[in-house]
């Protein structure tokens, strides 16, 4: 007996070494980041092997990977886990509570790459049956929280990640309401018909919550009541989560502190009335600003552009904080016809608050001095003062209205000619009243995959405010973005515009009426080229100006190949900056009046474009075409700028 025991101990024994002996190996193999070259899946039933493999980390080696030299092409410390997290999700999110995932690698002679492995069983896939609501809470809430859990559709696939987020959702609905501490938790019935399997939330909503006292840490240069009036903590109030992320905000918007933190105190005495700590780092009061750039205008390719001032954030003794900045900017041109462009002088006073209303508000005044025109052989000069006004509605809507008056003086003419050569030159002494109101829900502001954008404006030029002409503009646009399938943003933009001239004015100036065509509208025309145009004295033509605009975008966005990454010594560089395609539609017009508008006179064009996301928006590459009509030609343009179109 005790040799057969020996026997099979020694064998035991044996096979252990082996598979140790084994194990090692296949781990220095698999440390020496081997290729791979198949992927290997098992057990899929509800989905294909092509749905799996699009959603893997691991990726076969092939030409275009070898030459991006793609680390997924080969086996890394993270691939077994990520492959995993890959798939479970995928399953998870569609039903698969109790999904199982097996991976492993598997050497393949002669070459020893690497074949991943992957073994999976699905489970059984649950969907929602019906969603119950328990608990202790205020069923004057019972309604809106039942709205909130209505997102689980009867029906669909079980979404553990979807009821985490609608637990999330309801504990911040308790927490704008007063219930910081409310506990929630969900329980998925799996043991009876996974076609129909309930779900039960409980909500526990524990005592009702009221601001207490804050303290204000950090305040030195300027006085507490600063940051105190743009919090809405107020002691006593109902506590709402929303009111500290609001604060946070209106604090970051009033320029005067650099950090800032919003925390519950830690030795608050009553947790029903917490007290809070707002610890600040704030702005210096007086600062230098300086600019320098350069830019193109009409009549020069370069000019060199350059800006200098002080400002105050203490407003030289005014009763509490406020802003002023004194600034000079001036433009020049270089080489043999050098000469100064621009000089202006601007004094600029702001505030956020306006007769205590959070309003930001501002008065800025500028001086031109006299100057020579850039193109007409005459001197100008000019001053003015623009007055105007920011209210935000919530985090998405805001509001500016105002107004601007202006004063002009040409003189190196005779008086008699000056009417004539402000028409032409548009330096006319515009004054004007203006708003608008603009939503904003994109998520993005660069590269937007969904929200919207909706604006309106209007601006009256002279009426009782004199001027050399009066005259009014109105225009509106719309804008949505939203995904059509997965990495494809679909983006459409419908706009228009009115401008109408009233009183003893029998026409809109020319520089002031509405100009149409180019890269940020309809693309495949030269800037301001698409609409009414005239016969110039050299017989080119020149626009004119419309006085009704409409335009209709469409644009598909996606995430290309990113083929700039391969690129030898700026590959590393442009692995920051992800590369972007798109295709487009653009139709549009500009016209003279209400009998010109219709349908047959829209110019259509189309094409495609290239993008880079750099850190100061997507540098844009687009190639148009615009389709031949009875009003134009069959032609082709490239455009290069930044920023998408809309």
């Amino acid at each position: 007996m005790r040799t057969w025991l020996s026997i099979v101990f020694g064998l035991l024994f044996l096979l252990a070494f082996e598979v140790q002996a084994v194990d090692k190996a296949k781990l220095r193999w698999a440390r020496s980041n081997p290729q791979i070259d198949s992927i290997h899946i098992e057990g899929n039933e509800n989905f294909s092997y092509g749905e799996i493999r699009k959603h893997l980390y691991s990726r076969p080696r092939g030409l275009w990977l070898a030459i991006k030299g793609d680390r997924r092409s080969r086996v890394q410390r993270e691939t077994l886990g990520r492959d995993t997290l890959e798939i479970k999700y995928l399953y998870l999110t569609s039903g698969f509570l109790g999904v199982r995932i097996d991976h492993s690698f598997e050497i393949m002679p002669p070459d020893s790459n690497a074949m991943v492995k992957i073994v999976i069983d699905e489970g059984a896939r649950y969907r929602y049956g019906t969603i119950d609501l328990i608990g202790t809470y205020d069923r004057e809430y019972h309604v809106r929280i039942r709205h909130v859990v209505n997102r689980l559709t009867c029906g669909q696939p079980v979404n553990p990640f979807e009821l985490k987020d609608t637990e999330v959702a309801i504990r911040a609905f308790l927490a704008n309401r007063g219930y910081p501490y409310a506990q929630v938790t969900y329980q998925v019935d799996t043991t009876g018909s996974p076609d129909s399997s309930a779900v039960t939330f409980e909500i526990e909503s524990d005592s009702l919550v009221r601001f207490g006292n804050v303290t204000v840490l950090g305040a030195y240069e300027y006085p507490q009541s600063v940051a105190l009036r743009e919090l809405k903590i107020r002691q006593g109030e109902v506590y709402r989560r929303d009111d500290i992320l609001e604060s946070q905000r209106r604090l970051f918007e009033s320029g005067y502190y650099t950090t800032f933190q919003i925390r519950q105190a830690e030795d608050s005495p009553d947790r029903l009335n917490p007290d809070f700590v707002l610890e600040l780092r704030e702005r210096k009061p007086t600062y230098l600003v300086t600019r320098a750039g350069v830019s193109k205008s009409e009549v020069r390719d370069l000019l060199w552009d350059a800006s200098f001032g002080v400002g105050s954030r203490k407003s030289f003794g005014l009763i509490g904080p406020r802003r002023i900045e004194a600034l000079a900017d001036y433009s020049f041109s270089g080489g043999s016809g050098a000469r100064l462009f621009t000089h202006r002088y601007r004094l600029k006073f702001s505030q956020p608050w306006f007769m205590g209303v959070r309003m930001p508000f501002s008065i800025a005044y500028e001086w031109q001095p006299t100057i020579k025109d850039a193109e007409q052989d005459f001197d100008r000069r000019s001053w003015s003062v623009r007055i105007a006004f920011l209210k935000w509605f919530g985090r998405k809507v805001r509001a500016d209205f105002g107004f601007e008056y202006e004063n002009v003086r040409l003189s190196g003419i005779p008086e008699d000619e000056i009417p004539a050569i402000k028409e032409l030159t548009g330096n006319s002494a515009r004054r004007k009243f203006y708003a608008s109101i603009r939503r904003d829900s994109r998520n993005d502001l660069f590269i937007p995959t969904r929200g919207s954008v909706t604006e309106f404006s209007g601006e009256v030029y002279g009426g009782f405010l004199r001027g050399d002409a009066d005259f009014f503009k109105l225009q509106g646009s719309w804008s949505r973005y939203r995904r059509v399938w997965p990495g494809w943003v679909s983006a459409v933009r419908v706009r228009g515009a009115w401008a109408k001239e009233f009183g003893q004015t029998e026409s809109v100036p020319l520089d002031e009426t509405l100009y149409i065509g180019g890269a940020s509208s309809v693309r495949g025309f030269e800037e301001n080229l698409l609409g009414p145009l005239r016969l110039a004295s050299d017989s080119t033509f020149i626009p004119e100006g419309a006085r009704y605009t409409v335009v209709f975008n469409h644009e598909f966005r996606w995430k290309t190949v990113q083929f700039l990454n391969v690129l030898p010594f700026i590959g590393d560089i442009f692995k920051r900056f992800p590369q972007w395609q798109s295709i487009f539609v653009d139709v549009g017009n500009g016209f003279r009046n209400q009998e010109e508008m219709r349908f047959d006179r829209l110019a259509v064009s189309y094409g495609t474009g290239f993008q880079i996301a750099s850190p100061a928006g997507p540098i844009r590459i687009d190639r148009a075409w615009v389709l031949e009509h009875h009003d134009f030609e069959y032609s082709d343009r490239w455009h290069f700028t930044i920023l998408y179109a809309f």
